[in-house]
């Protein structure tokens, strides 16, 4: 799954998907689902703090549903009991989804009745669906992950998705690694490091682009790896992503070095990339026009995730 991160209708997947609506039209089958025998025959219970309150869930989880749209990822990154998940197949890194339950759709509608026949002893869902919560959290354990927390950027979420499977141990040696990779960039390009401010660009469709903010795509990685960011990106509020018209290409003159962003099918759109790199207004900027634009898939999740953005980076800075 790693060697193809990240078309993840994820980050950005989920500006353009959420607003299809995460609703499903199947509601549970009468009767169905109740306490899953997975759940039953865990060894232990544990109570895990969420934004409704402490929640009693399994200490060792067996058959996890996840309802949104990077949950999923979180959960094969720390190789949990992920059973069942909506339809992200047709993503770049999709075929790990081809061996799960598909309980929903790329759009994010639940089919209920699947998730009933599943019967998970452990349902996971993104803060925002508490239409979805309400209709599953009297028959499962239902806990709500934040997509924010007392950090910036991608950590909290992964921690508070392995503190629900029991698994926050391994966030920490994950941690470690992360931190250690940085410290070996860090000191391996000081000077080039010291030398650029950075920005990281994409496009959907090649009519327009976006520009994630401080925090989002690899910004937290970079920030961690001490790279000064460009004046556009600075000025984009935290936990948001600007989105421009191809006019306004000129406001990353003051990039001296430009990741270009490519979040795959379905989000990019074939030729995306292409075609606003074609725009005179594109080959116009500075960077561009120093060949300092690199090619990547750029979006951070999870830790698997950010150890490919830091071998990313760490090449770029070789180029440079």
């Amino acid at each position: 799954m790693r060697a193809t991160a990240h078309s993840r209708l994820i980050a950005l997947g989920t500006a353009v998907l959420l607003a299809v609506g995460a609703c499903g039209s199947t509601e549970p089958t009468p009767g169905a689902g109740g306490q899953s025998s997975a759940a039953a025959a865990a060894p232990a219970k544990r109570t895990v703090q969420t934004p409704k309150g402490p929640v009693e869930v399994p200490g060792d989880p067996k058959k996890i549903v996840a309802i949104d749209f990077q949950i999923p990822y979180i959960l094969l990154d720390l190789k949990a009991n992920l059973a069942g998940a909506i339809d992200l197949t047709a993503a770049k890194d999709g075929e790990p989804f081809k061996q799960l339950t598909i309980i929903g759709t790329d759009a994010g509608e639940l089919n209920y009745d699947k998730i009933a026949e599943l019967d998970p002893d452990l349902i996971l869902a993104g803060d925002y669906q508490e239409p979805e919560y309400e209709k599953l959290k009297d028959r499962y354990p239902t806990v709500l992950i934040p997509a924010a927390g007392d950090q910036p950027g991608w950590k909290p979420q992964v921690k508070a998705v392995a503190e629900a499977i029991g698994k926050g141990g391994e966030v920490d040696e994950l941690e470690k690694k992360y931190q250690a990779r940085v410290t070996e960039i860090k000191d391996k390009h000081k000077d080039k490091i010291a030398a650029g401010k950075w920005a990281t660009l994409g496009t959907y469709d090649g009519s327009g682009w976006y520009l994630y903010d401080k925090v989002g795509g690899p910004s937290t990685a970079l920030a961690d790896l001490g790279i000064q960011f460009d004046e556009a990106t600075t000025k984009v509020a935290d936990a948001n992503l600007s989105q421009y018209s191809i006019e306004q290409l000129n406001q990353l003159n003051s990039a001296t070095v430009l990741l270009f962003d490519d979040l795959g099918p379905p989000v990019t759109a074939p030729g995306a990339g292409a075609k606003l790199k074609a725009d005179p207004l594109f080959t116009s900027i500075a960077a561009v026009k120093a060949g300092k634009v690199f090619d990547g898939e750029y979006n951070i999740i999870d830790y698997g995730d950010a150890q490919r953005v830091l071998d990313q980076v760490d090449a770029v800075l070789g180029k440079l």
